[in-house]
C-alpha cells in the first residue's frame, strides 16, 4: 500500500508541478487592480444550452489523444473558492506534441452550474457558483467545445504546504518590499510557503510581467525540490497533503502514462495557445474574448484531439 501511494503521489506531483510550470511560462493573464476586484457574484437560473459534450467513457492507457484540465483553486475563509488558474493540455502521444492553453480567469462566458442552471459571469466563478469541479469542467468543455478527459485540482493552500514540505523555495529577490505582513530583502533567499505565496502575489511595484517572473522562479524551485527522491520518499506526508488539497479522476496507470508522454515531448513540440480580448467594466472587470478567436482556438484543439476523425470512424 505504501509503495502504491508513493507511486501515485509521485506521478500526480510531477504532473501537476510540471504542467503548472508550463502555465507560468506563458504570458500573464490581464487582470484588474486589486482594489477593483469583482465581489462574489450571484447566480442566475436560465435554460441550459444545447449539450455539445460527448458521454463520459473510462480512459484506457494513453493510446490516443487526450485532454487534461489543471485547476488551481483560491480558497479563503468563509468562501467556497474560485478557480483562479485554469490550464488545458491536449496531448497527442503518436505525434509527441502538446498544446497548452491558459484560460484567463476573468473571461466572461456562460457558466454551466449543474442542475440545469446557467449564468453569464467570469469563468473562474464556475467553481463557487456551481457544484465545484464538475461545474468548472463542464464550463470549460462548453467554452472550448472539447471533452475534458481528466482533471487535476489543487488549492493554493496545497502548494503552500508542498513548499513547506520540500524545505522552502530558493529565490533571488530583486528589490526590497513588503506585502501583507511579509518583508522581502534584496538578495538570494529561501522562502517558506506563506512567504512564497506573498512573494508571487505582490502587485505593489513593477508590472504583471515582473510578477510573472517571480511566479516562474518559485515554481522552478518547487519543481526542482519536489522531484527529488528525498522528497518523494516522504510518502506519508505527501499523502496527507494530497488527500487534503488535491482532487483528480486520474488512476495511477493513467497518471504515469500521461507523465511519461509529457516528459518525452521535445520543447519545440510544446505549443502554447493564447486567448486575448478587450477589457470591459460591467460594472466590474471582465475580459471579453471575441467569439471568432474562441472558435479558432477550439478548432485547433479539436483537430489536435482528432475529434472529427474519431467521430467519422465510429
Amino acid at each position: 500500500m505504501r509503495r502504491f501511494r508513493l507511486g501515485f503521489l509521485a506521478a500526480l506531483l510531477l504532473l501537476t508541478l510540471g504542467a503548472i510550470w508550463w502555465l507560468f511560462k506563458s504570458p500573464p493573464t490581464p487582470s484588474p487592480s486589486p482594489e477593483k476586484a469583482t465581489p462574489q457574484p450571484s447566480p442566475t437560473s436560465q435554460q441550459p444550452p444545447t449539450d455539445i459534450l460527448r458521454p463520459r467513457k473510462p480512459l484506457s492507457p494513453l493510446n490516443r489523444p487526450v485532454s487534461l484540465l489543471l485547476i488551481g483553486v483560491d480558497t479563503r475563509k468563509g468562501d467556497k473558492g474560485r478557480a483562479d488558474a485554469l490550464m488545458v493540455l491536449t496531448i497527442h502521444p503518436d505525434r509527441q506534441t502538446v498544446k497548452i492553453l491558459n484560460i484567463p480567469r476573468d473571461t466572461r462566458t456562460q457558466l454551466l452550474l449543474g442542475g440545469g442552471r446557467t449564468t453569464i459571469d467570469k469563468i473562474n466563478h464556475s467553481y463557487a457558483l456551481g457544484n465545484g469541479v464538475v461545474a468548472t469542467v463542464r464550463t470549460v468543455e462548453h467554452f472550448l467545445e472539447i471533452p475534458v478527459d481528466h482533471f487535476v485540482k489543487m488549492d493554493f493552500a496545497g502548494f503552500r504546504s508542498l513548499i513547506d514540505q520540500v524545505g522552502g523555495v530558493n529565490v533571488d529577490v530583486k528589490r526590497n518590499f513588503s506585502y501583507k505582513g511579509h518583508r522581502f530583502r534584496k538578495g538570494k533567499r529561501t522562502l517558506n510557503g506563506s512567504q512564497a505565496l506573498a512573494y508571487v502575489r505582490d502587485r505593489t511595484g513593477g508590472s504583471d510581467f515582473d510578477r510573472h517572473i517571480r511566479q516562474q522562479e518559485v515554481l522552478s524551485s518547487l519543481w526542482e525540490k519536489g522531484t527529488r527522491w528525498s522528497t518523494l520518499l516522504k510518502a506519508d506526508d505527501l499523502f496527507r497533503i494530497a488527500r487534503k488539497h488535491l482532487d483528480t479522476n486520474l488512476t495511477l496507470q493513467q497518471a504515469w502514462r500521461i507523465l511519461y508522454t509529457l516528459r518525452k515531448v521535445p520543447s519545440d513540440r510544446r505549443e502554447v495557445l493564447h486567448l486575448s480580448g478587450s477589457d470591459r467594466w460591467h460594472p466590474y472587470y471582465y475580459l471579453i474574448v471575441p467569439d471568432s478567436q474562441r472558435q479558432q482556438v477550439s478548432r485547433r484543439l479539436r483537430k489536435h484531439l482528432e475529434l472529427e476523425t474519431r467521430a467519422n470512424t465510429k
